[in-house]
């Protein structure tokens, strides 16, 4: 409703005002869309066509990105840079061996022995845990299941040994010919170097931007990196944290295939909540398989409890915070796209770029409700022409 103050001159402007603006936000958006679409199709095209070689590229900046707050931090106490990358490189390089010199022969081993006593885990689970599972909780099991279960015998050795002889080809490939070893050398290489000029090559590229934009492509940049390094470098401790919370305690417990279990279950915490589900789920059948139904499979779900109590009250707020902003939904849903379409690259690449996404998203809605377009301000009623006076009598 126009004021009762304004002219009809001053309403049919600022109607035209506010429709101009409406405009204005539309064809703002539409270039976004079009700008976007555009560059996500020419990336899309480069990534599929050079996934092969780009993935040890990634795989280096990934590393490089991840330690460069060290290599600061080591270079703020005066040690030098190139010689801080060299150091925290070995040590990454060192652990990495150890734990394929040390955690996958036991994983091996740890196999190798469930495998010897499957068939009397199932031969129980048939005669003792189903008549259990129907006297304490009134059920009556179907007959087949026996049948079922019995069918499963020979079929858990083929998957067991499967798995154990695929670490153990690994484990053989990793140390064992020559080419492989130059390959995997490629990539703490190009870390190396990428470590060695991390902050060069950023002020580089940051001087390509137009002096126009470059503000705002900075503080986007800056977004963009408070998602990723939230999750990137806290989750991925997080998720070490809780491999190794879970293996230590399932071992105690005594459980088989403890330290697969943690690091499966550690591996699988990337993906919000399913590491979660892996780690109770796969070490409670464990549990009942080994042991039935007693303190042992309390003590699973006691640890599990505690473990998971350490991680949202003291894990996640202290290491990660509050820096991810990125829904679990939002994680899941790239992590699937992203390793259907490229691999391993797609792994790689899918949560720096659904941060991306997420802050010009994010930014274009604001615009949107900022909009009259959107707030749906009624237009100002049309204003009736004067009457013409009445003749000069």
């Amino acid at each position: 409703m126009a004021s009762p103050n304004e002219s009809p001159q001053e309403t049919r402007s600022t109607a035209a005002d506010k429709g101009q603006a409406d405009r204005d936000f539309v064809a703002r958006a539409a270039r976004w869309v079009i700008v976007g679409a555009a560059v996500a199709a020419a990336l899309f095209a480069m990534l599929f066509v050079l996934k092969a070689a780009l993935t040890p590229l990634a795989a280096a900046f990934v590393i490089a990105y991840l330690l460069d707050p060290l290599i600061d931090r080591l270079e703020r106490i005066g040690v030098r840079r190139r010689f801080g990358i060299l150091l925290v490189l070995l040590l990454a390089g060192a652990l990495v061996l150890a734990f394929l010199l040390v955690a996958i022969p036991r994983l091996v081993r740890e196999i190798t022995a469930l495998a010897e006593r499957m068939p009397v885990y199932l031969e129980r689970l048939v005669t003792v845990v189903v008549p259990q599972l129907e006297t304490r909780f009134g059920v009556e099991l179907p007959d087949t299941l026996e049948e079922v279960l019995g069918g499963l015998r020979g079929l858990e050795l083929t998957a067991l040994g499967a798995v154990r002889d695929v670490l153990l080809g690994a484990l053989s490939t990793a140390t064992g010919t020559v080419s492989v070893l130059i390959g995997l050398l490629v990539i703490p290489i190009l870390a190396y170097y990428l470590l060695v000029e991390f902050d060069q090559v950023l002020r580089r590229v940051g001087g390509w931007i137009p002096r126009a934009q470059r503000d705002y492509v900075i503080e986007k940049a800056r977004t963009a990196d408070h998602l990723i390094s939230g999750f990137l470098r806290g989750q991925l401790l997080v998720a070490a944290i809780l491999g190794v919370l879970y293996a230590l305690g399932f071992g105690a417990i005594g459980i088989d295939l403890a330290i697969g279990v943690g690091l499966l279950a550690g591996v699988m915490a990337l993906v919000p909540y399913l590491g979660n589900v892996v780690a109770v789920g796969l070490a409670s059948s464990l549990c009942v398989l080994e042991f039935g139904f007693d303190w042992h499979l309390l003590a699973v779900l006691g640890w599990y409890a505690v473990v998971q109590n350490l991680e949202g009250f003291v894990l996640t707020p202290r290491i990660v915070g509050g820096s991810v902003g990125l829904h679990p939904g939002a994680v899941i849903v790239a992590l699937l796209i992203g390793g259907d379409l490229f691999g391993f690259l797609g792994l790689l690449i899918a949560v720096p770029a659904a941060a991306v996404v997420k802050v010009f998203v994010d930014e274009l809605l604001e615009d949107y409700k900022r909009s009259s377009f959107f707030q749906g301000e009624a237009a100002p009623e049309p204003v009736a022409p004067a009457a013409d006076p009445p003749p000069f009598p």
